[in-house]
């Protein structure tokens, strides 16, 4: 299981490392989603910068968006941001976001910090609005 969950007040922050596949980022998100915390989770954080190979075909990215519809609905206010900064990690996550069935926000950055950043300005707007 190349990855880790830390659950953080109020948010989740899941770290990738080494190669990484299709079923193992699927059984990531059921761990997420299915946990009790998850309705009251303002965000969640994906590290990507430890990962070897990390296929994303096309079907894998339709897939994870389908499976991403009924937790989105169920908690709409989450706010979610990648840290990758490989070329085709950040491509896959852009394909991913174009294919995401829900509008969620989603951003991507290089490191925690920024990404850290967004979603507090992220939250703020939820917030206020």
């Amino acid at each position: 299981m190349p990855y880790q969950l830390h659950w953080e007040p109020h948010g989740v922050y899941r770290r990738y490392w080494g190669d990484v596949s299709a079923r193992e980022r699927r059984s990531s998100l059921i761990q997420i989603c299915s946990d009790a915390r998850f309705d009251t989770l303002h965000y969640a954080i994906t590290d990507f910068l430890e990962v070897g190979a990390c296929p994303f075909s096309a079907e894998d990215t339709d897939d994870t968006a389908a499976m991403h519809v009924g937790p989105l609905m169920t908690n709409p206010t989450i706010v979610m941001a990648a840290i990758a900064v490989r070329i085709d990690i950040v491509q896959a996550v852009q394909a991913f976001r174009e294919t995401l069935m829900v509008d969620a926000p989603y951003g991507v950055f290089p490191n925690m910090a920024q990404a850290r950043a967004w979603i507090a300005t992220q939250r703020r707007q939820i917030w206020s609005g």
